[in-house]
């Protein structure tokens, strides 16, 4: 049985999908296309059953790419399996475009470096596709403030009523 002081020291999670572009619909509609016209020629079952299976797995390993963060652990879930980076080691986030292989399904994406190689066990930066960016470095800078951001996120005041 937990107590109120093990709930309460629990850290809460945020979530953030990642931003999908128009190629991975269009990989889509391509592999569609690919079982149809392969498919002619052969029992109606098959085709179906096939189309079906693939559309599955490409839906499924979509739906599972996610981005957590979680007391001082970015949580990266790539097919729904996660993977925990220490955000204390993150050196800086560089707001980029790439199409590097990665757990995003945008080529508008963030670049994260971290300051001990043995993270990643890789000296190539993990890049991710959050769909709000700005609010996701906004989250990792808030709890260690030694990320330097690259370009520089925009201050934004409060509102204030007058």
């Amino acid at each position: 049985m937990k107590t109120s002081s093990s709930l309460s020291s629990r850290s809460a999670r945020t979530m953030y999908c990642s931003k999908i572009d128009w190629w991975i619909w269009a990989t889509m509609l391509f592999s569609l296309t690919v079982v149809i016209v392969t498919g002619i020629g052969l029992p109606l079952w098959w085709t179906i059953g096939f189309g079906v299976v693939l559309l599955g797995f490409e839906i499924v390993s979509f739906l599972g790419i996610k981005y957590a963060i979680e007391g001082n652990k970015l949580i990266i879930y790539t097919f729904f399996r996660p993977r925990a980076f220490p955000i204390d080691k993150i050196k800086d986030v560089t707001f980029t475009k790439g199409i590097l292989s990665a757990p995003a399904l945008s080529t508008t994406r963030l670049a994260i470096r971290f300051t001990d190689r043995t993270v990643l066990r890789s000296s190539m930066p993990l890049e991710i596709s959050p769909r709000d960016r700005e609010a996701f470095a906004r989250h990792l800078v808030s709890i260690n403030p030694n990320i330097k951001v690259i370009p520089p996120l925009k201050y934004t005041s409060p509102v204030t009523p007058e």
